[in-house]
């Protein structure tokens, strides 16, 4: 299984809760990934293996993704083209999967209305184009139509999209985490009182 393969969003994936503290390290994690987990511990005054555990979980549930965008510009691909694909009946998803095993081509999604797939490609230039059109999709024979938007100029593109808060009411803090810290007021009361 390919990075790209495993990274794949699943059509329906499971609702993961996100509480105050998820979505605080998330927004630290936006800003930087590369952040550590000790800053992001001081940032907000839980623990360091808290912190761990928060993001451990929020990366295996699938909530999050940590990883590196290359500027396709910087290395070369300088062509963005947005590519609308239809397909033969019955043949969307083996075409899909054949198109995302491209090599130029960063996202592959399934639609409904005039196109089959919606895919985005980078390529070094305007040859680079005519051949991802002429020969790498028409290599694949229930391809019968494609049409291509070349991307001009992008004017935002971001993963600082703020979903999360769209949940609801932001949760309050959770005490446990915070009053367990050493040094917290709310702890020190905690322990006196159980003394």
């Amino acid at each position: 299984m390919t990075d790209e393969t495993s990274r794949a969003i699943p059509a329906s994936p499971a609702t993961v809760a996100l509480d105050a503290l998820d979505r605080r390290i998330v927004q630290l994690l936006r800003v930087d990934g590369r952040r550590s987990y000790a800053d992001i511990a001081r940032l907000v005054h839980v623990s360091e293996p808290t912190v761990r555990k928060r993001v451990d979980r929020l990366v295996q549930t699938g909530a999050i993704f940590i990883v590196a965008r290359v500027n396709p510009v910087a290395v070369g691909f300088a062509i963005d083209a947005m590519v609308g694909i239809r397909v033969k009946r019955g043949s969307v998803r083996s075409v899909g999967e054949r198109v995302a095993a491209m090599e130029n081509v960063a996202y592959v999604a399934y639609m409904t209305g005039g196109f089959d797939l919606f895919v985005e490609v980078f390529v070094p230039d305007n040859d680079g184009l005519f051949r991802f059109l002429n020969q790498d999709l028409a290599a694949i024979g229930e391809i019968t139509d494609a049409q291509a938007w070349p991307v001009l100029r992008t004017e935002k593109f971001s993963f600082a999209w703020e979903g999360e808060t769209f949940i609801g009411e932001p949760d309050p803090p959770e005490q446990s985490a915070i009053t367990d810290q050493p040094g917290h007021p709310g702890r020190d009361a905690t322990e006196e009182r159980g003394s």
